[in-house]
């Protein structure tokens, strides 16, 4: 299938290139929350370095990519369909990893043991626009998240159709068991972020934890 690479800059080093596809799903390219997300964590308010970090929903894989960059341990993770985009990025990039770096099938909703102990970080950029997907992603992320898991959520707002309606179901379901705090825009990196494009820094409740 016809492909086309994105080049992402790095702060440090040379870009990373991420392959799309000119055809296929919504995971195909490089959304712009994507890339809202990998330069946030370039800023270095979340320190990587040996951290074991899950991307859902991962697509071109640029996040998770970028993670492993920056010395994570990084399971990208998305559909079957995905994996071969997934892996070619993966060695795209793999000289310029101080980490690591593998993709693995990852369905929202189905049994998650296999990615098991909680990972210190999950990393989800545009993973909200099915409203069919809302609870099997809710329960994925309550399987998946211990109580020193940060979940970061990067999402562009959009006021099209039923998005705005999806996107308050879906801040509202977390918050039975999730506290939510918005990282304010001035972190975001200084090119790379827009008043549309939000990141939600994502922690458990702490009562939903046996004491």
């Amino acid at each position: 299938m016809a492909g086309f690479v994105r080049e992402l800059e790095r702060r440090a080093g040379p870009a990373l290139r991420l392959e799309q596809r000119a055809r296929g799903g919504v995971g195909c390219v490089v959304w712009d929350a994507a890339l809202v997300l990998a330069k946030f964590l370039e800023t270095g308010s979340c320190p990587l370095a040996r951290r074991h970090v899950l991307e859902l929903g991962a697509g071109t894989g640029a996040v998770g990519i970028m993670a492993a960059t920056l010395g994570a341990n990084v399971t990208v993770t998305d559909l079957e369909e995905l994996q071969e985009l997934l892996r070619v990025n993966i060695e795209n990039n793999k000289h310029l990893v101080t980490g690591s770096v593998r993709a693995k099938v990852l369905k929202w909703g189905e049994d998650v043991t296999e990615f098991q102990p909680p990972p210190d970080y999950i990393l989800m950029a545009d993973c909200i626009y099915y409203e069919e997907s809302l609870e099997p992603l809710l329960k994925t992320l309550k399987d998946l998240t211990g109580p020193d898991t940060c979940v970061l959520c990067c999402y562009e707002q959009r006021t099209m159709g039923k998005n705005p309606e999806i996107e308050r179901k879906y801040f509202e379901l977390l918050q039975a068991d999730f506290e939510l705090e918005r990282i304010p825009l001035e972190k975001h990196d200084e090119e790379y972020r827009s008043e549309d494009i939000h990141i939600v820094n994502i922690h458990r409740k702490h009562t939903s934890f046996p004491s």
